[in-house]
């Protein structure tokens, strides 16, 4: 194993990322890299704002392997509808779904985002989309007939015409966008066939890349995950498919879809806040133990996604507005951050019990989509503070805790989970895990070794290099010495048998090192 020390001997626990960073053409050989749309324009983006942050992608980090411009959720509502509206998408007569065209102008004339796909194309990228899985409920309020793309006529079967309300299932609408979709029995000939006739259009207009949402983690919907891979390995177009979201997702659950994915997410959002990153290197630790990176995918290969970092000018979760603000900075001591520092994870309860008690609305960033847990024990400690939807799992033996449509924060300062109707309670409050460490191989051999101090005060990191040689295969190498550089200060590493280097809170460093 990789040993680390740091001065005040904090415990480490440390991920293996064994990259295969082969090139070739089959799908994500190297996880899919590139930029979202969400993080800066929420669900809000057009086309011209769209194009204009491609070409930027295009022209200052394609050649680092940023490939991918993703136009994430709801390009096909009015700008009248909001994020969980009903009746504000553009559908066509077979209730698929097509981009709204005041935001997306050249998709008029039934054109979809050919165009927009075709300018991707030209600046060296790939086209990429958001999905939510199953059917729309404008699609099922209008029964919209299912087309079967292998006749071009409405779908039969048994003698009948298959409609959206026959694969609908309006008691599994999606928990956090319960106005705008539903699930789909995606195992009959109808489902197939409206999968199909979605896929086929927009394979046809040059999407590259699909990520599906509400599928995955506590909307694990296997059924339809299987039908998407299977119908997707059958196109002469090849698509990427990255599956969303990540909240309660784990290895076991991950192993079930990992064959029938290019990606799929482990984590919930992440914003510029240091407590929706810091469970990221228990989640990295896990997956990277399990044997889930680079492992065989949709036609290629598949990788657990930790989801995108904010930085630069961005907006705010499900916003109606673009940018607005900078991302506010968490490297070093005296970030702008609520601090966490403690760990914690959550449990349900009953709402009697004296621990439920102590959540409120979050006075401290004014922010309606977050609460605060705050207990007399915490002194003048900042409280713990998290997005609704976004609320961390005790273990994977409780109830699953639902998203932010499921909770009521109640005024004797308890939280009510509706699905349940059980009360949220802090498990545990811990010190910090400490340090980490990430390593890798590049192409022509190098090793990366990523060092991170995740508590709230300054410390030493200190590695040897004997210990580098897990990273490659079979693990029979002896390294006895490293040169290279430290990337984030520039700083030359002159030969040496032991990495060490001081760090602030939540700073990391960045080695990148030729071995013998």
């Amino acid at each position: 194993m990789l040993v680390c020390t740091q001065s005040n001997n904090d415990y480490l626990t440390y991920g293996l990322l064994f990259v295969d960073v082969s090139v070739s053409s089959q799908n994500a050989m190297t996880p899919p890299r590139g930029w979202n749309s969400y993080d800066s324009f929420s669900w809000i983006v057009s086309e011209e704002e769209y194009l204009q942050n491609a070409n930027i992608v295009s022209q200052n980090l394609l050649a680092h392997g940023y490939e991918y411009a993703v136009v994430d959720y709801l390009w096909y509502r009015n700008l009248k509808g909001d994020s969980n509206s009903r009746g504000f998408d553009l559908i066509d007569k077979w209730g698929r779904l097509l981009p709204d065209p005041e935001r997306w102008p050249s998709s008029g004339g039934g054109k979809g985002f050919a165009d927009v796909a075709n300018k991707v194309h030209r600046m060296g990228l790939k086209f990429g989309i958001h999905l939510m899985a199953g059917l729309s409920t404008q699609a099922f309020d209008n029964n919209a007939p299912i087309l079967d793309t292998r006749t071009g006529q409405p779908y039969t079967e048994s003698g009948r015409t298959w409609t959206a309300k026959d694969i609908g299932i309006p008691s599994r609408a999606c928990s956090w966008m319960n106005d705008g979709f539903m699930a789909i029995n995606a195992t009959t000939g109808a489902g197939k066939a409206f999968l199909r006739s979605i896929y086929e259009l927009y394979a046809f207009w040059g999407v590259d890349l699909v990520k599906l949402d509400c599928v995955f983690g506590e909307n694990l919907d296997l059924g339809e995950i299987t039908s998407v891979s299977e119908i997707l390995s059958g196109l002469n177009h090849p698509v990427v498919l990255s599956l969303s979201p990540g909240v309660a997702a784990t290895p076991e659950m991950a192993k079930s879809v990992s064959s029938l994915a290019n990606a799929y997410r482990v984590t919930g959002d992440v914003w510029d806040e240091w407590s929706t990153i810091l469970a990221h290197f228990d989640i990295a630790r896990d997956f990277a133990a399990a044997n889930l990176i680079g492992v065989d995918g949709l036609m290629g290969k598949s990788w657990p996604d930790l989801d995108m970092l904010p930085f630069g000018w961005i907006t705010d979760p499900a916003a109606h507005e673009g940018p607005h603000r900078t991302t506010i900075g968490v490297k070093t001591e005296g970030h702008n951050v609520t601090k966490v520092p403690f760990s914690y994870s959550l449990a349900l309860t009953e709402c009697t019990d004296p621990k439920a008690s102590g959540w409120s609305g979050d006075k401290y960033n004014q922010d309606p989509e977050r609460i605060c847990y705050k207990s007399p024990a915490q002194g003048q400690e900042d409280p713990l503070c998290a997005d609704k939807r976004e609320l961390p799992i005790a273990s994977s033996k409780q109830t699953f805790i639902q998203s932010q449509q499921t909770w009521e924060l109640k005024s004797n300062g308890t939280l009510v989970n509706s699905h349940s109707g059980m009360c949220a309670k802090v498990e545990h409050v811990l010190g910090p895990s400490g340090i980490r460490a990430w390593i890798a191989t590049g192409r022509t051999g190098e090793v990366y070794v990523a060092l991170f101090n995740l508590l709230n005060y300054t410390t030493t990191i200190s590695a040897n290099v004997a210990d580098l040689a897990m990273v490659y295969p079979r693990g029979n190498r002896k390294l006895t010495s490293c040169v290279g550089t430290e990337i984030w200060s520039n700083t030359n590493i002159p030969p040496t048998n032991t990495l060490s280097i001081q760090l602030l809170s939540h700073g990391s460093a960045l080695f990148v090192l030729h071995c013998e």
